[in-house]
């Protein structure tokens, strides 16, 4: 039962998982960082706890459940060496105890009762110490110190870890030395390995563009469609021999039959809203997160909840939505149909479908220069969805014969009939699980990762390697034999350039609370 650890950009309080570890002190200071680390977290302090960890005979404090939302991750303040940090190996016994009671926790709930809807428990660790904890002349240590640490627990107890880093540098840093490792994924079979390879390189290249169905929003808590049907049909009061009844029809007709319930019975906006309030989930799991990391500037979605937007956000590569308001972001995400945001937008029955030509041509033309330009990474779509359909069937058209598959598709289901309609437009990899999927797309953003943004960054020298650490010191030693007189002209504001994206003059701001991300308030 040996688990896996993953590396993932974004938030970890908007992450959904079992419980995730909040690094403090043991003093709790109030209006310090631990008060934004849950909602409410101040009124949460168990009392049974709270003197052995002010105390230090223990390293963990445990919030209280909400009663209100039980399937909340378990939020773990896990205390930081009281007076300062002299090496990161003093982190060790207070990451095994996190892991020891975020995993008793996690199974005493039950684990297909938590958010992340897993096969095993999923723990979330940033990277600890490093935000005002002593540690951040040393992240690069510290990272490789909470890996090793993070692998150790998934073998002991047979768990999963994300490994949540905010700051850029340090998710460039962690995939640089798990490629370098060459071992991270022992569970994916070669033919595997190599397909993850060969779509990393794709998205060194920029070209690896997601197209994400309802898959991803299922793993991180939204329902599937089933659901989907039964939640619409309890809220409008349907019968359930109806509700039976209606299953067996086709999947745009139940929707179109409920809608017409909600007209009956509501108000006519009433349905897009109850569509909207199911599918709003507040917690990416661990897909959105990776796709919205690849660098490139398209990203398309048929999903209605804002996952990816948030995920973008919080690992500091926002995008602008369309349709929806301009925006500076170079990088943007096409919600092919609508958005929790706005329930008018939203494409769910077969009048909706049948009316989207005519609404939204725009938005088609859109899908179809990516689909000619870039190669689509199909995630949590079954290729199925009778827009798709059209929108391949123009490229088809307007495509050369000869010409490179349009993208890949991640499934779960070996049907030869599918495989062969699209075999001369799509290729398929085929993954047994949700959970061999999220190890799958966690190797590809690794062979994907090409920033060196750590190089000559605080911090990192003592955990690069021998060849790279010699090229960051000659760096800057070049730097520092530059004159200030001659760094007026502009060869210098070209090499300056280059060398902030590898992390000169790249100071960190002092931490301080942040403030709750939405919904989550």
């Amino acid at each position: 039962m040996t688990g896996h650890v993953f590396v993932v950009p974004g938030d970890i309080r908007r992450f959904a998982c079992d419980a995730y570890l909040h690094a403090t002190d043991r003093d709790l200071r109030a209006g310090g960082g631990w008060t934004t680390s849950a909602p409410d977290a101040p009124n949460r302090l168990d009392p049974h706890l709270l003197d052995a960890y002010k105390t230090e005979n223990r390293f963990t404090l445990p919030l209280l459940d909400r009663a209100e939302h039980p399937n909340e991750p378990a939020t773990i303040l896990t205390a930081v060496p009281y007076y300062g940090v002299t090496h990161p190996r003093e982190f060790v016994p207070r990451l095994q105890e996190f892991f020891r009671v975020g995993t008793d926790i996690a199974r005493r709930r039950g684990v297909t009762a938590v958010l992340s809807q897993r096969e095993r428990p999923l723990l979330a660790v940033p990277l600890f110490g490093t935000a005002g904890g002593g540690a951040d002349y040393v992240r690069g240590d510290v990272f490789r110190l909470v890996y090793e640490q993070s692998l150790e627990a998934a073998n002991e107890h047979g768990i999963d870890v994300a490994i949540v880093l905010s700051n850029p540098r340090d998710y460039a840093l962690a995939q640089m030395i798990r490629r370098e490792s060459g071992d991270a994924w022992p569970e994916l079979a070669p033919d595997e390995q190599a397909a993850a390879r060969r779509l990393g390189q794709l998205a060194t290249q920029a070209r690896l563009v997601p197209f994400m169905g309802a898959g991803i929003s299922i793993a991180s808590g939204a329902p599937s469609w089933d659901g989907l049907i039964t939640r619409l049909a309890d809220a409008v009061g349907l019968d359930p021999e109806v509700v039976a009844e209606l299953k067996k029809h086709d999947t745009l007709d139940q929707a179109a039959y409920v809608q017409i319930a909600f007209e009956r019975r509501a108000a006519d906006t009433a349905f897009g809203k109850a569509v909207a309030d199911a599918v709003n989930v507040q917690r990416y799991g661990i897909a959105p997160p990776l796709l919205a990391a690849l660098d490139a500037e398209q990203a398309i979605t048929l999903n209605y909840d804002r996952l990816f937007e948030w995920a973008a956000l919080d690992g500091k590569r926002p995008r602008r939505v369309i349709p929806g308001e301009p925006g500076e972001e170079v990088r943007w995400l096409l919600k092919l149909h609508g958005s929790v945001d706005k329930p008018e937008s939203i494409v769910l029955t077969r009048d909706d479908y049948l009316g989207f030509n005519s609404d939204r041509a725009a938005l088609s033309s859109l899908v179809k220069a990516t689909l000619m330009t870039r190669h689509l990474l199909f995630v949590g779509f079954g290729v199925r969805d009778p827009h798709f359909h059209e929108i391949v069937h123009d490229v088809r058209r307007a495509m050369p014969a000869g010409r490179q598959k349009l993208g890949t598709v991640l499934t779960f289901d070996e049907d030869p009939i599918k495989h062969g309609l699209w075999h001369n437009d799509l290729d398929f990899v085929q993954l047994s699980t949700a959970r061999m999927l999220e190890m799958f797309l966690d190797a590809v953003l690794a062979y994907g990762a090409t920033s060196h943004s750590y190089l000559l960054a605080h911090g990192y020298a003592s955990a690069l390697a021998e060849e790279d650490r010699t090229v960051s010191n000659a760096l800057k030693s070049m730097i520092a034999s530059v004159p200030e007189s001659a760094r007026s002209g502009t060869a210098w504001a070209a090499v300056s350039t280059m060398l902030d994206d590898l992390g000169w003059r790249t100071g960190e701001a002092s931490p301080s609370p942040r403030p709750l991300p939405e919904g989550l308030r």
